[in-house]
This record gives structure tokens, C-alpha cells and sequence, in this order.
């Protein structure tokens, strides 16, 4: 398990080695496991987000509060990009890099976890992190993982990871329609399991914990 310092400013050489680092130390756990918990298609949610907490997502973490960030990072095209663009929506927020086997591995269950969802009240919102020069292998790996379902941002100065207060690839932060931090899972994981989708389901009806 690689983490990124709590540093509030990372100089070019000093992100370098750290690209390497997490290239030879991204996790490698995870994958489909048994849909024990999960909530089958129609039912109502559970009453509590913990119930979710088996399987891959056992590791699910309930008690950080991040606000959603206001760092910025990039589309496709340079532009500018924040978080609050999807205020209002559930937003599942993910790091990942397309040098992060595991993070390869999960991306098009996100995919499918945003088809669960066609009412745009979901956002998946994958942000990628990586040399500048990079991005356009990160666009392509993209494009290869998910099609046209996710869109593509890039932070080569990993300044949200910093504002999420996260160092751990892939990562998958989870923030309410309220804007407000509910869940967290510091691994790779199956997105289109029932479980998961469930667990969207629950936070989308107001569940906190």
C-alpha cells in the first residue's frame, strides 16, 4: 500500500518519484467476492450504510467528513475542471492512474455502476493521476476502459488527492447531494455489484451511516 505525504505542495521531482513509487507499490487486493449483503434489485434500502460494509467493501470507511474539494484539474482539453460542477447529484469520486493494475481492473465496473443510474442524480467522476505528459495514454486507457460512459479528468500535481486527504490508488471517495463526505473505500472494488449499486441507492434516499 502506497500513500501520498500530507504536504500541501509536491515540486516536479519530488512527483516523479513518487509516480514510480506508487507504479511499483499500487495495491493489488481485491476483485469480485461473494454478493453476501447485497440489495437485490427493487428492495428497499437498508437503514443503515454499514450493511454494506462485507466483501469488497468491507474495508468501507464511514467516519471522515470531507467537504468536496475545491482544487481544480483538466478535461481531455485542457479546461478546467472542479467538483462543484456536480452539486446537487450523488458524486462518487475516483483516483486512479493508468499505470494502477487494480485501478485498471475496477474502472469499467464504475463504468457500469453510472449506467445504474440514468436519471443523472449519480455522477461517477474518475480523475486520473500522472506525469503532464502522460495524460493522453491516460485518455486512451480511458477510452478503452469505459467507452464514452465516464468523463475523462486529469491532475498531474495531485492536489485532489491532497484535498481528499487520500495517498491510496484507486481510491473512491463517495460525498451526499449535500456536498458532504459519506463514504470512502481505499481499494479497488466490483462497482456493479448489487452491493454497491445498493449502497448508491441508500445514500441517494439520505442515509448518513
Amino acid at each position: 500500500m502506497t500513500r501520498l505525504p500530507k504536504t500541501p505542495f509536491v515540486s516536479a521531482i519530488s512527483a516523479a518519484a513518487l509516480l514510480a513509487l506508487f507504479a511499483a507499490g499500487c495495491q493489488r487486493d481485491g476483485g469480485a467476492t461473494a454478493e453476501a449483503g447485497k440489495a437485490a434489485p427493487g428492495e428497499a434500502a437498508p437503514a443503515s450504510l454499514t450493511s454494506f460494509k462485507t466483501g469488497d467493501l468491507s474495508q468501507l470507511d464511514f467516519v471522515k467528513s470531507v467537504p468536496v474539494p475545491p482544487s481544480s484539474f483538466i478535461d481531455a482539453d485542457g479546461k478546467e475542471h472542479t467538483l462543484a460542477e456536480y452539486k446537487g447529484k450523488v458524486l462518487v469520486v475516483n483516483i486512479w492512474g493508468e499505470w494502477c493494475a487494480p485501478c485498471v481492473e475496477e474502472m469499467p465496473t464504475l463504468a457500469k455502476l453510472q449506467k445504474a443510474f440514468p436519471n443523472g442524480d449519480v455522477a461517477v467522476v474518475p480523475v486520473a493521476f500522472g506525469y503532464p505528459e502522460d495524460k493522453d495514454k491516460a485518455i486512451a486507457k480511458l477510452k478503452t476502459l469505459a467507452g464514452d460512459t465516464l468523463p475523462f479528468y486529469y491532475d498531474s500535481s495531485y492536489n485532489v488527492s491532497y484535498d481528499l486527504k487520500t495517498g491510496i490508488f484507486p481510491s473512491t471517495v463517495i460525498f451526499n447531494k449535500d456536498g458532504k463526505e459519506v463514504a470512502r473505500l481505499e481499494k479497488n472494488a466490483d462497482w456493479s455489484s448489487d452491493r454497491a449499486i445498493g449502497l448508491i441507492k441508500s445514500i441517494l434516499a439520505g442515509k448518513t451511516s
